[in-house]
């Protein structure tokens, strides 16, 4: 009783104060497990970088290039002033810094014992005069896997990317021909993403019997090239998705679908093939308007330092960590045909998920440049990019899921208030995969209704 008359008896202001304490005080007890394991991983993961200078210096005769310097000394290939727009890299790879200067004494210290040994100088710079005389085409890193099925693609003379193909069964001819449609997956994923759930209902369907469609592995995804000379920027895969598809195929009209990250890509392929394309869907589209500093927003907006829950803690480490995730794939991915025969044994089933395998099968070195550059820095061309196919008149189309955990679920809303004439389809209880996901058939209805009116228009 004397207690509650004591509170009751505080003025508003003094309670108003006391709960901002309070707050304050929970937060500082949240945050201080954060800073202390992610401090000791800052330096974990600078000690690692010494470890695989030695380690890719013994295996290969050259250490391998990274980013735990700072871009202004050019120890990269990038000499300063270079642009950003011209590099396509994105300004996370360098904003990493490590806060303490141990640390980077430490790796300056072993790059001066380093230097004098013969192979340290290779930087990512080299890799365009190593691209002129095959250089890709001479193996993967001793920590990336070697079995046939990752590296098929070195042995044809011209590597294209792999594509899944579904042709229209009608032989419509004249006004009436068939119509184009390319599907791009997200990061860490595959063809499979559409051809697993999507494709066998758009095909049952009638009105599939006048679709040809066409489902790509990105490059470094799935069954697609890997190449390690390969920055994998935003303008990469864009060139590679015209010469394994549109030109491969003589495509000289098509619709666009993309999923997650695959929408930064439609966005782009979109914009420079605008009198092609006739329609884009956007899945799931992580969409920040343009604005300095958006790739840092970006990165602390989609993989912010956590530890909780599991996969978010996973998803920090592989994102702001350049050499314990190449710890992480060098034990999961090198070894995946491993993890999948114990899975089969342990489950009895006779094939493993093929999301699963869609996250072994790709290489540190794709794995972390394709999330940097084209995750992170391609939101910086999506306004761009956006403004240009509105002008011309052409259908965006947006479906989002309102419980998104990966992508901000109001990432459809803001691209509505920046551009009025996309259409936003806000899905409810959708998360990020399963605005797809067990919604096939939905999915699919919608698909043909956007192909059907932008072919009508």
């Amino acid at each position: 009783m004397v207690v509650a008359k004591i509170a009751t008896s505080l003025p508003l202001s003094s309670s108003i104060l006391i709960r901002k304490w309070t707050r304050k005080c929970t937060k500082n007890l949240v945050s201080a497990p954060n800073f202390l394991v992610f401090s000791y991983l800052d330096f974990l993961d600078s000690v690692f970088c010494v470890v695989y200078k030695y380690l890719d210096l013994l295996m290969e005769g050259e250490a391998s290039p990274c980013y735990c310097r700072s871009k202004i000394k050019g120890c990269y290939g990038n000499k300063p002033g270079d642009e950003d727009e011209e590099t396509g890299i994105s300004e996370t790879l360098y904003g990493r810094q490590k806060k303490l200067k141990e640390m980077i004494d430490l790796i300056e210290f072993v790059e001066r014992l380093l230097n004098k040994t013969k192979g340290f100088d290779a930087g990512y710079g080299d890799f365009k005069d190593k691209k002129k005389v095959g250089f890709h085409r001479l193996g993967n890193r001793w920590s990336d896997c070697g079995c046939d099925s990752c590296i098929s693609w070195m042995k044809v003379d011209d590597p294209k990317l792999h594509v899944v193909v579904n042709e229209a069964s009608s032989k419509a001819m004249g006004e009436h021909s068939n119509e184009n449609v390319i599907f791009i997956h997200g990061i860490l994923s595959s063809s499979s993403f559409w051809t697993k759930t999507l494709f066998p209902k758009l095909s049952e369907s009638d009105k599939g019997d006048n679709y040809n469609m066409f489902a790509v592995d990105l490059l470094g995804h799935g069954k697609s090239p890997k190449p390690r000379d390969n920055l994998y920027t935003l303008k990469d895969h864009v060139e590679w998705i015209e010469k394994s598809v549109v030109s491969e195929f003589g495509l000289n009209s098509f619709h666009l679908v993309a999923h997650s990250m695959g929408s930064i890509i439609a966005l782009a392929l979109a914009a420079k093939h605008s009198k092609s394309v006739k329609s884009i869907t956007l899945v799931a589209p992580p969409y920040f308007p343009s604005k300095d500093g958006v790739e840092f927003t970006v990165i602390n907006s989609l993989t912010p330092k956590r530890l909780w829950p599991p996969e978010a803690f996973l998803s920090s480490v592989m994102t702001w960590y350049e050499h314990l995730s190449r710890s992480v794939c060098f034990v999961l991915c090198r070894n995946h045909r491993t993890w999948e025969s114990l899975i089969k044994r342990l489950t009895g089933a006779r094939e493993v998920n093929f999301m699963f395998m869609d996250m072994m099968k790709i290489t540190h070195h794709s794995g972390w440049h394709t999330t940097h550059n084209v995750l992170y820095r391609g939101v910086k061309q999506m306004d761009k990019n956006l403004e240009m196919l509105m002008k011309l008149r052409k259908k965006v189309h947006v479906l989002m899921g309102t419980r998104d955990k990966s992508v901000p679920p109001d990432c459809g809303n803001q691209m509505k208030n920046r551009f009025p004439e996309v259409e936003v389809n806000n899905i409810p209880d959708a998360g990020h995969r399963s605005v797809v996901f067990n919604r096939e058939n939905v999915v699919a209805q919608d698909l043909f209704r956007i192909w059907e009116n932008s072919t009508s228009h």
